[in-house]
C-alpha cells in the first residue's frame, strides 16, 4: 500500500524511475479549481508520472494540460467523464486514451454541454427564487469562467453570496435531489457513451463505484448491465476506500471479468484528505487500464 500524505514534502526525493498513475482528475474546465496546467503542475509536484484529465463532459482542458505535461516530463492521457442516465439516476463513465479529433466523441460532448448550459440556466433561475438573489447563473458562470457551471460552482457561488456556511449546506438546502435548485439533466444513455468512447478509440471505466450508495446486489445488478453494455473497466483505487468497499469492488471486478484504474477524482487542493497520486496499490491479479497502452 503508498502510504498517504495529505500535504506534499519536497524534501521527500520521488523514485523518477517508479510510474505513478491518476487517471481521475478535474480541472476548472468543468468543476475543478486549478487551471489544467496548474492541475499538471501540481500532479508533477506529487510524483504523478501519468495523468488523465477527466473533467465533466467537455475535452476543452486537454490542449493546454498536454503543453504542461511536455514542459514537466509527464505523461497526459486523454480522458473525459460522462454523465449517463441509467434507470432513472445519474451516472459517470469515464472515457480513457481518446482520440479528440473524432467526431461522435465531439457530437456527444456538444449535446452534453447544451444539456449543462440548460441546466445551469435552470438552477440560476431556481435559486434566484428560492435564495433571494439575483442572475445566480450570469454570476455563477463569471466565477467559474464557463457558461456550464455544475452544482459544485452554484454552491461556491451560494457560500460567497453569504446565503450558506459551506458547499455542503448548499447541496443540503438548494442543490441536491428533492432541493428548491435541483433540476435532472437529460444525460445520454450508458449505452450511447460507451458506444461513444470506444468510437474513440478508449477505454469505459465505471467513476467511483462506491459512492452510488448500492448494495452489494444491486452493484453486481448494475455492473451486470454495464458489462453488457461495453463496459471495459472498474475504478477501484481510490482515497478513503472502507475494508468492506474495498473487498466488494475486488469481488466484482474479478466476477465481471473488468480491468482496474486507480483515481484519486482530484477536484481542489481544499480537499484535505486526498492528494493526486497518493492512492492505494491496484489489486494483485487484475489487468490494469494502462496494461498495453502505454509504453512510457
Amino acid at each position: 500500500m503508498v502510504t498517504y500524505r495529505p500535504v506534499f514534502d519536497p524534501e521527500v526525493p520521488v523514485d523518477p524511475s517508479a510510474r505513478c498513475y491518476d487517471l481521475h482528475s478535474h480541472s476548472l474546465a468543468s468543476d475543478g479549481a486549478l487551471a489544467p496546467a496548474a492541475l499538471v503542475d501540481r500532479a508533477a509536484d506529487y510524483g504523478v508520472t501519468h495523468l488523465a484529465l477527466t473533467d465533466h463532459d467537455t475535452l476543452a482542458g486537454l490542449e493546454e494540460a498536454h503543453d504542461a505535461a511536455v514542459r514537466r516530463g509527464i505523461t497526459l492521457i486523454n480522458g473525459i467523464e460522462l454523465s449517463v442516465r441509467h434507470d432513472g439516476r445519474e451516472f459517470h463513465v469515464l472515457g480513457l486514451w481518446l482520440d479528440t479529433d473524432n467526431a461522435r466523441l465531439n457530437d456527444r460532448v456538444a449535446s452534453q454541454q447544451a444539456a449543462r448550459v440548460n441546466r445551469a440556466r435552470e438552477i440560476g433561475r431556481r435559486l434566484d427564487r428560492a435564495a433571494g438573489l439575483a442572475n445566480s447563473y450570469e454570476r455563477t458562470c463569471e466565477l467559474a469562467g464557463t457558461d456550464a457551471p455544475g452544482r459544485p460552482l452554484f454552491a461556491r457561488y451560494l457560500e460567497q453570496a453569504g446565503r450558506v456556511r459551506n458547499s455542503r449546506h448548499a447541496f443540503n438546502r438548494f442543490l441536491k435531489q428533492g432541493q428548491s435548485a435541483f433540476v435532472a439533466t437529460p444525460w445520454c444513455t450508458m449505452e450511447e457513451a460507451i458506444a461513444d468512447i470506444h468510437a474513440a478509440g478508449g477505454l469505459a471505466v465505471l467513476a467511483h463505484p462506491q459512492a452510488y450508495g448500492f448494495t452489494r446486489k444491486r452493484l453486481r445488478q448494475f455492473l451486470t448491465a454495464f458489462k453488457s453494455a461495453g463496459g471495459d473497466g472498474l475504478e477501484v483505487a481510490m482515497p478513503g476506500l472502507t475494508r468492506q468497499q474495498t473487498e466488494l469492488l475486488n469481488e466484482c471486478w474479478q466476477y465481471f471479468d473488468l480491468q482496474v484504474s486507480a483515481g484519486s477524482d482530484f477536484h481542489s487542493p481544499e480537499q484535505k484528505w486526498l492528494a493526486l497520486g497518493r492512492l492505494p496499490e491496484v489489486p494483485a491479479g487484475a489487468v490494469p487500464v494502462w496494461e498495453g497502452r502505454l509504453s512510457s
